[in-house]
Formats: C-alpha cells, structure tokens, sequence
C-alpha cells in the first residue's frame, strides 16, 4: 500500500515537472517572439536588429546580442542615418506578466555595453518636419516605460559625413529613475550620472571640446579638464579653462529648467578670448541661462582679451564673488552680489586714437567698501608730429600718469548694470602732458559744453565727490606761424575738487555740479576758481576766481613762440574775474592790479626774436601803463567781460578769451592790443 503511495506522489511530481518545464519553454519562447515581433516592426524608419535574445524567467532578465539601431527618416535616402549599435544588452528585474499582459516594461537595470553610436550630419543639419513625423509614425508596443537604472559602458559616439568619421566622445552615462508615460512622450529621468573623455562638438554657432566631463546629479558635482568653447560666428569667441569645478550644483534644474544653483564654483588660470568684426551681432553660447546663483564663485588668474575693428584690450584676473543672483533680463532687482573681492592686473587698452592705456592694478573689495585702482599711464603710439600728421588734422597728442584712482563706497550691485554709483572718487598725484600742431586744420564740428558732454556718457554715474590731489599739467603748442619753436604752458600744484558729478540728472538733484581748482601758473604765484556748472539746459555758467601773485616773466616760454610777445618785467598783484558763460556769450568783468609791466612786441615775419621798436614803444607809453596797482581806483582796473562763444573751440578756449577780453577792455587803448 504505502508502495502504491509513493508511486503515485513521484508520477504526481513527474507530471509538474514536466508541465513546469514545458510551461518555462512555451512562455520563454512566447516572451522571446513577443519582443522580436515588437523590436523588429516599430516602423520602416526605426529598424532593430539582433543576432540572439535571451530571457531568464528565474532570474527576470532578458539580454540581447550585437544590438543594431537604425533611424532612416528618409525612405528614398537609406544613406543618411542615425546608427546606434551595442555588443550586448541587458534589461534585469523585468515583470514580464505586466509586460505581456499590461503592455508595461518595468524593469530594475538596462545595461547597453561596449556601444557605438553614429549621428549622421546631415539629418542633423536637416530642420524639416520629416524626421519628428518619422517618430510620430512608429507603432510604440508599450503603454508605460519605467527602469530604475540605465547605464551606457564604453560608449563612443561619432558624427558621420560623407567626407569622414568625427569622434565626438566616448564614456559612460548612468540615468535613473527613467520614465515614460505614454507613446511618443520624451523620457523623463531623476538623476543623471556623465563620465565622458575627448569631448570634441561642433554646430554652426560654436564648439565644444573637453578632455574629461564629469556630471553627478547625486553628488551634485560638476568638472571639466582642458574645456575650450570656440563661437563659430562672425563674432569669435575662444575661451579656454584648465580646470572648472562646480559643486552643490542641481543638475537637473540646470537641465530641465536652465537655472543654474550652486555652493561653489572654482575656475582656475582661464584663457577668455574674443575677436569681432563690425557685422558682428554677438556670441552664441551653447546654453543660454536664465538664472544664476552661485554661493561662492572663484575665479583664479584669469587672463582676458578682446578685439574689434577699433578698439583691443587685454587683462588677468582673479576674482572671488560671494552670494551671486544673476537674472538674465539684468534689471535692478534681478542681480545681486553678496560680496565681491577683485584683482586686475596687467591691464592694456589701446583704441582709434592712438593711444595706449595701461593699468598695473585694480583692486576691488566690497568688504572694504573699496575700489583701488594704481599706475595709470597713458602712452601715444605714435610722435607728436606724426599722430597729428596721421590724423590730418589738429587733435591733442596726450602722455599722462595717474599714480591712484581710489573710488570709495560704491554700489556693487549697480556695477552689474553699467552703473556707477559711489560716495567719493580720490585721483592721486598725476602728470599729464599735451601737445598740439597749430598748423594743421582745424577741426570744424560743434564742442559742447562740460556738462552736455558728461550727459552724453554711456554710463549712468552718480558720484557724490570728486578729488584730485597735486599734478602738474603741461600744455605745448607749434603755433601756426612762428620762430619754429614750440610754446609751454606749465600748471602745476593743480588740486580739484568736484560735487555732486552725474550723468544722467533727476528732477531733484541739485541745480548745479560745483567745481573748485587751484593751482600754479609756471611755478609762480596762485590761481583758483569757483566754477557753477548748470545741470540744466540753458542755464549759464558762474565762473569766479582770481590769479595771484605772478612773475609774468614766467609766461614767456608762451607768449614769445605762440604770441610773438615778450614781457621784460612785470609782477601780477592779482587778477579776480567774475563772470557768466552761456552756449552763445560770456559777459561779468574783471578787476587787476600790476606793477612795472614792460611789454614788448616782437618782429612778425622774421625767424628772429627780434624787437619790434614801434610797436613795443606804442605798448610801453600809450597802451600799458607801467604801473597800476591797489592806489588807483577800481574802475580804472576793471574791464567789461563780453565775448561771443565760438562753438568749434573747446571750453578751455571759451575761458581764456572771456579773460583776455576784460584784460583788454581794462586798459583805454587795450583795443589796439595784439590777437
């Protein structure tokens, strides 16, 4: 009995077994047809193909041999493709009753190994609808994707043209959490993982090229190694950086949302070159953002360089930013800078007019409320007479030194905007020399006015103070017709102080900029002046101010070579001037006192500085008295100031002959006085 028993469980199990195994064989098979038959009939544009498909029910799995993808968009130009091919593939943790029955693929691994995936350039470069209806038209055989984890290994990727094989890159990329909701919808992904090497890609607007790429959404990292970016267009574009490292960075949102959020970003010894020609309507990026904040931003020994048809620049710097908000509409409540700490070295710009400005630092330190700039020099590219040869015409040929310029408390977050907004501006001990050729033509276009010049500037600048310290200004002159020599006019111990200075005044700012200077004429004696320049239009100018205590013998050097005039003796007690400047006339008067004044005209067409005995007798005895000083009364050393303005001549020239009229006007005969 018990015999029966046993035989009749062993058949029972027998029975199972078989019906097991012919079970597993039937559904391998079914799961095996069921994806060739889907895989190989998407659609006459989607083409897969592979040697062999395994599937594993135990271990719900099913790998793939020598994997082979084609998309033909085309079907009468089966040349242009996109060509994906993988050795093996494998897709682990499968449900395969939700597959065969739900039309739902949810899986724990893909795993595509040892890839080669070729973009042809052509459909790449094709932007006709017909490649996005080629997608639309394939029979998608799942209702639902999601896979836990997708990983491409020793992935190449090749752009392919009819001339040649392009390497673009090769590496691995690991997605996670990859999803699809229905047929035609775009993969979704939580985070991503990029390992590439010899990143090497170009369009028509710019190129990428990389020696290592490193991207983890999960450790929130971003690196690169020898990253260089060339824009393609009219206007090009070089940057290069060794090293470029971001940190706490959310790569999904920089993908998904082109906001850029990080803890920290370090660039190290980048090279940033730009070259543009004048049809040049600006850079192409590869990845346009539309906000920035980066917690703390450093940027070590940057060396920058730009050109254009008229103007070149070049720097290094190094710059640590801390708390930055940048919005990509730029306006005034988008951008924000916690704290700033900046190092310009080396600076050299060189433009239209010759000229070569050179900066050795500039320090710029929110912390310390703070803007140093030091040695500023300002250097002609060509001689004096050959800058003005060049130009045909007469301009000033001007050789200067700043030792400092120190702008203190300004407005950080307004620089982001082109605005300069500070408390105080201090220019340190300066020298400025320049020269100009009287025998060139002279320039016939309309000079406004200071303050009409300083509206016109680009920059939007509200400054409380100006200061300049102790400098020297000389100004030479080849006079049109004269001994062959040059005339100088030296000022030295100039000191400058200027309140408020802005470009673009408001309704409630003050009336008036107020200027006061002083300095020495030749070295002797003193010269100052309250000047009230109007902010608004068509109101004048005040000028107010007296010279002091002068050897006019000093002005000699001047007035021989430029005016044919020689003092032989004569002590300047003081000269006050007051008066008004408007855009047509100049009108006040002028009060002076002298002592021993002897003046001599000199010999006009002679090369000689020979004596002319008439005329110089006529000045001594009938024109300038030799004395008139405090005991004579004021209306005898007081002249009419009215002069109308020559719009073609610079400010300078406007205040020099409203004072020279007076002078002329204070004495009887001063008519007679030479130009």
């Amino acid at each position: 009995m018990e015999r029966k028993k046993i035989k009749r469980a062993l058949t029972i199990i027998v029975i199972v077994c078989l019906v097991l195994i012919t079970g597993y064989f039937i559904l391998h098979a079914v799961i095996q047809n069921k994806i060739r038959h889907q895989l190989t009939n998407l659609s006459p544009a989607l083409v897969m193909n592979f040697s062999k498909v395994h599937a594993n029910i135990f271990f719900s799995s099913v790998s793939f041999d020598s994997l082979d993808i084609n998309f033909i968009p085309y079907h009468n130009r089966d040349q242009y493709k996109h060509h994906l091919y993988f050795s093996t593939v494998s897709l682990n943790g499968i449900s395969f009753l939700k597959f065969l029955f739900g039309k739902k693929l949810e899986a724990t691994e893909l795993l595509l190994d040892n890839g080669s995936i070729q973009l042809d350039s052509f459909l790449l470069d094709k932007k006709d609808s017909a490649q996005s209806n080629a997608l639309s038209q394939v029979k998608w055989p799942l209702k639902k994707l999601y896979i836990r984890n997708v990983e491409l290994k020793k992935m190449q990727v090749i752009l392919h043209s009819e001339s040649n094989d392009h390497l673009l890159t090769k590496g691995d990329i690991a997605l996670s959490g990859v999803y699809v909701s229905k047929p035609g919808d775009i993969p979704v992904f939580n985070n991503i993982g990029i390992h590439l090497s010899d990143l090497d890609y170009a369009s028509h607007d710019y190129s990428i090229r990389a020696s290592q790429l490193i991207v983890n959404s999960n450790s929130k990292t971003f690196e690169t190694d020898s990253l260089r970016i060339i824009s393609q267009d009219q206007q090009q574009g070089d940057i290069m950086i060794p090293s470029l490292k971001m940190t706490g960075v959310d790569i999904m949102k920089l993908m998904n949302d082109r906001i850029l959020i990080a803890k920290k970003l370090a660039i190290d010894k980048s090279k940033i070159s730009i070259s543009q020609n004048e049809r040049s309507a600006g850079a192409a990026f590869p990845l346009t953002l539309r906000k920035i904040h980066i917690d703390d931003l450093n940027c070590n020994a940057s060396s920058v360089s730009y050109r254009d048809k008229t103007n070149e620049f070049n720097f290094i710097a190094t710059i640590e930013l801390k708390e930055l908000d940048v919005d990509s509409s730029l306006k005034i409540d988008g951008s924000h800078i916690g704290s700033v700490y900046g190092n310009i070295s080396g600076l050299q710009y060189s433009g239209i007019n010759y000229h070569t400005a050179e900066i050795r630092n500039i320090e710029i330190d929110s912390k310390k409320e703070l803007i140093k700039i030091n040695e500023v020099n300002i250097t002609p590219r060509l001689g004096k007479y050959e800058f003005q040869r060049k130009l045909g015409h007469q301009a000033d040929w001007i050789q200067a030194h700043i030792s400092r310029i120190e702008i203190r408390r300004p407005d950080f977050d307004k620089l982001l905007h082109q605005k300069l907004f500070a408390d105080k501006v201090s220019i340190g001990e300066s020298k400025a020399h320049i020269f100009r050729d009287r025998r060139l033509p002279r320039s016939r276009k309309n000079i406004p006015l200071p303050v009409d010049i300083i509206k016109t500037f680009p920059v939007d600048i509200r400054i409380h103070s100006c200061e300049l310290a102790s400098s020297d200004v000389a100004y030479e002159e080849y006079p049109e017709a004269g001994y062959g020599k040059t005339g100088v006019l030296e000022i030295e111990r100039i000191k400058l102080s200027l309140s408020p200075f802005i470009t673009h005044p408001l309704p409630d700012d003050p009336a008036y900029i107020t200027m006061n200077v002083e300095g020495s004429i030749m070295g002797s004696g003193t010269a100052h002046a309250i000047v009230m320049m109007p902010m608004k239009k068509n109101k004048p100018y005040y000028i107010k101010g007296a010279i002091e205590k002068l050897e006019l013998t000093k002005l000699n050097s001047s007035s021989e070579n430029l005016g044919k005039i020689r003092i032989k003796s004569g002590f300047l007690d003081f000269l006050s001037f007051d008066f008004t400047m408007t855009e047509q006339q100049s009108t006040g008067k002028i009060i002076g006192a002298y002592h021993h004044l002897i003046i001599q005209q000199l010999k006009k067409h002679t090369g000689e500085k020979n004596v002319a005995d008439f005329a110089s007798f006529a000045l001594r005895h009938a024109i300038i008295p030799l004395n008139k000083d405090a005991s004579l009364p004021e209306r005898k050393r007081t002249g009419k100031v009215d002069y109308q303005r020559d719009p073609t001549r610079m400010v300078s020239y406007y205040f020099l002959q409203s004072l020279l009229t007076g002078v002329k006007k204070s004495f009887t005969l001063g008519f007679l006085l030479p130009k």
